[in-house]
């Protein structure tokens, strides 16, 4: 994805141009117009996952960093953070947060690719709008220069919003970037950037704190089941994580249920060719399963869609699994025990 605004950004100037990674937040929508400000050019890259707070009702993430773009005249790239990026999550080297959220590793991630834009596109450097001291597991001096060293960046990624805390990168020595326009923010408070906002008309941003679905308990701990317990997984497994409600009924077999209509939608059509299980007649969640099953198993599904039911009053419930072009129908004639709910859920 991509909205050209050249002519506004000072690409095909002769001025140089920086890589700025853009969230869509307030930090980050704040280093674009101190960029901005200088005269220089700016190509805006924002990443995206399984696990990024987006959302069509709301305004974050991706759709918001096109908001900002749009208004501050830059050329945006959206860019996925794929299969490669899972297997970082899968086994960090630098470690999770309080979740499954391996910061350190993600930023490397991040910037790497960014490093590969700014040498593709000769670039002077990298821009970001992280603070030191804002974040407790990413944004430390030791962490700082830890992400700077192992993305490839030594001397080439700029913390605008910290600069004056941190060692001069090589446009500020060239002449190429002002020092002296560039920030000394330190801490987690946002006041400083908000006055800023105003100061310098930065009037579209997102949320002052963003926000990743790693760190949500219930979302690590169905990764987590997903790397445990299904060989062969993918981005869909991934994605999945963030919707339903997550059972696994022995070590080979998971089942995720919709919550409403809504989501059995979506379960539906993220599910591929995993089977999806949906009452015929009456009312009630669609289930996709991930893993092998048997007749016992889907026996036990009929049991678990029956207590997430309560619309669903006929005696004998006909049930119907479709997968790989065959239908098969069977009859839930009771619910699930609020004992083997608990024992099932992840």
């Amino acid at each position: 994805m991509t909205s050209p605004a050249q002519s506004s950004s000072g690409a095909g100037t002769g001025n140089p141009t920086v890589i700025a990674l853009l969230s869509g937040g307030l930090d980050s929508s704040i280093v674009v117009k101190l960029m901005l400000d200088q005269g220089l050019g700016v190509l805006a890259l924002n990443f995206v996952s399984p696990f990024c707070t987006c959302s069509p009702k709301k305004d974050g993430g991706c759709r918001m960093a096109a908001r900002v773009a749009q208004s501050m005249g830059v050329e945006l790239r959206v860019m996925n953070k794929g299969l490669d990026y899972l297997r970082i999550v899968e086994r960090p080297r630098f470690g999770y947060g309080r979740g499954l959220n391996p910061c350190i590793d993600c930023r490397i991630y991040i910037l790497r690719k960014a490093a590969l834009v700014m040498r593709e596109t000769g670039a002077v450097c990298v821009v970001t709008g992280e603070v030191l001291g804002q974040r407790p597991m990413s944004q430390h001096r030791q962490a700082l220069d830890i992400i700077e060293r192992e993305s490839g960046l030594t001397g080439r990624l700029l913390r605008p919003l910290s600069a004056h805390l941190l060692p001069p990168t090589i446009p500020e020595k060239e002449g190429l970037i002002h020092r002296d326009r560039m920030l000394n923010l330190n801490g987690r408070t946002r006041s400083p950037q908000l006055a800023i906002a105003k100061e310098r008309g930065v009037e579209i941003f997102g949320c002052p704190s963003g926000g990743c679905l790693l760190t949500d308990p219930a979302i690590a701990r169905r990764l987590k089941d997903v790397f445990d317990h299904c060989p062969g997984w993918d981005e869909r497994d991934a994605r999945l994580t963030t919707m339903g409600r997550h059972f696994r009924l022995h070590p080979r077999l998971k089942i995720i249920l919709g919550h409403d209509a809504t989501e059995n939608a979506r379960l539906e059509q993220m599910a591929g060719p995993l089977p999806v299980i949906a009452f015929t007649k009456e009312p009630g969640p669609t289930a996709v399963l991930r893993g092998p099953y048997d007749e016992n198993d889907l026996a036990t599904v009929g049991r678990l869609m029956r207590r997430f039911s309560p619309k669903a009053t006929a005696e004998n419930i006909e049930i119907r699994l479709r997968c790989d072009g065959r239908e098969t129908t069977w009859t839930a004639q009771s619910s699930a025990t609020a004992d083997e709910i608990k024992s099932w859920t992840i």
